[in-house]
């Protein structure tokens, strides 16, 4: 199995960087290959109706939108920005359609330099799959006091916040096995109703 992890700060050297490369190296356990994509280094532009028709500013996103389709599994991450979800992370998921992401599950983590990061989740839960169909997990992570949190890479010195994120890795790679058979028989057949009612 795949997975692609996404780092959603827009900032070089981000704390959500850390974090994706420290769940990259948990999912290694239970998946065969991993991605990371940082937004901030892909420096994807906002999405604009040039998306449609393929324009020369779109051909960067084709070879990302192909290692969608191969993925089995996501991980979203946010840092909380005034108790949001990132504007980068916001139109990555603008570009995703359901033939990339429906019906594959995903898990939604976030970073927070104090105590906060719930905001971001909901965000990301009310309108993040509405179109892409991809299917959020129930459990998420928080990154709390994130600047204390990673001394070194790959490492979280939160020993229940370790024990947690293993689970979730875990947990994800159970979700895409049992979710696998639903994408390939209901992604064609979706295809009518990808805009809802």
């Amino acid at each position: 199995m795949k997975i692609c992890i996404i780092s959603g700060s827009q900032r070089a050297h981000s704390y959500s960087l850390k974090v994706a490369n420290y769940l990259e190296k948990l999912s290694l356990s239970h998946f065969e290959q991993a991605s990371v994509f940082d937004l901030h280094q892909l420096n994807l532009p906002f999405w604009n109706e040039g998306f449609w028709s393929g324009s020369e500013e779109w051909q960067a996103w084709r070879p990302i939108a192909e290692s969608l389709k191969q993925a089995d599994a996501f991980i979203f991450i946010t840092p909380e920005w005034h108790g949001m979800a990132t504007p980068a992370l916001k139109n990555f998921l603008l570009l995703c359609s359901d033939q990339e992401l429906a019906h594959k599950p995903a898990l939604l983590a976030s970073v927070s330099a104090s105590i906060n990061g719930v905001y971001p989740i909901s965000e990301l839960r009310m309108t993040g799959n509405k179109n892409n169909h991809v299917c959020f997990l129930p459990d998420q992570l928080i990154f709390r006091n994130c600047e204390t949190l990673f001394k070194s890479d790959l490492c979280c010195e939160d020993a229940q916040l370790h024990q947690r994120s293993q689970y979730s890795m875990q947990l994800l790679a159970a979700y895409a096995q049992a979710l696998a058979p639903v994408h390939r028989e209901m992604l064609k057949l979706g295809e009518t109703f990808r805009y809802g009612m």
